[in-house]
């Protein structure tokens, strides 16, 4: 109940405005019962965007079993990352902008889940028996959240988001992952092996 009714306080007003009392009155919950589960309105936040990262590695890593190839895998990744954005549009948002701070507890936690993400494309390309430099993957991780960002900018800071706009994300998105990953030829640099590897 606070965490649903948070969500809606957050999605319609933002972080900063929002006070503890405007998720007790849209939560429908007393103080006390607020703050025998949260310290304040920035546990909020951060349960809420636990979830939602909770999802999205969930998702990447259910999906990118089996992926044939680095490129296949990275795919099944950004479609997991665009349906989270687009099924929590406005959410994603206004906690993922909150998240860029540096100062907000939720930058830790955005690190932390894009570390997962690379990990996630690391192992399953090394169990094909391929070795790419993690900062491949982190780039292209960064690329889709900084894409991601515009598209929800776009598309009324995420209160219309259209099957168009993410298939329009896609499209770009697996541009830049087939270069980078899959791009072969005169005048492509090789693709970087991990310095880590043995």
């Amino acid at each position: 109940m606070i965490l649903t009714g948070a969500a809606s306080v957050f999605a319609d007003r933002g972080t900063r405005s929002v006070s503890v009392e405007a998720i007790l009155t849209a939560a429908g919950v007393s103080r006390r019962t607020f703050y025998r589960f949260y310290k304040g309105k920035e546990g909020v936040m951060e349960a809420l965007y636990s979830v939602g990262i909770d999802a999205l590695l969930s998702a990447s890593r259910y999906r990118t079993r089996g992926a044939e190839g680095p490129l296949q895998a990275f795919g099944r990744c950004l479609d997991a990352y665009l349906g989270n954005a687009k099924a929590m549009g406005r959410l994603v948002y206004v906690l993922g902008g909150e998240a860029q701070n540096q100062e907000s507890s939720l930058y830790a936690h955005r690190i932390a889940a894009l570390d997962t993400l690379v990990e996630i494309l690391v192992e399953s390309t090394r169990e094909q028996g391929i070795d790419v430099d993690p900062w491949v993957f982190r780039s292209l991780f960064l690329a889709l959240e900084s894409m991601t960002r515009a598209t929800l900018q776009a598309a009324d800071e995420g209160r219309a988001m259209t099957t168009e706009a993410v298939e329009r994300t896609r499209r770009v998105l697996m541009r830049l992952g087939t270069a980078a990953i899959a791009g072969e030829g005169p005048g492509v640099a090789p693709l970087p092996p991990d310095p880590g590897s043995p």
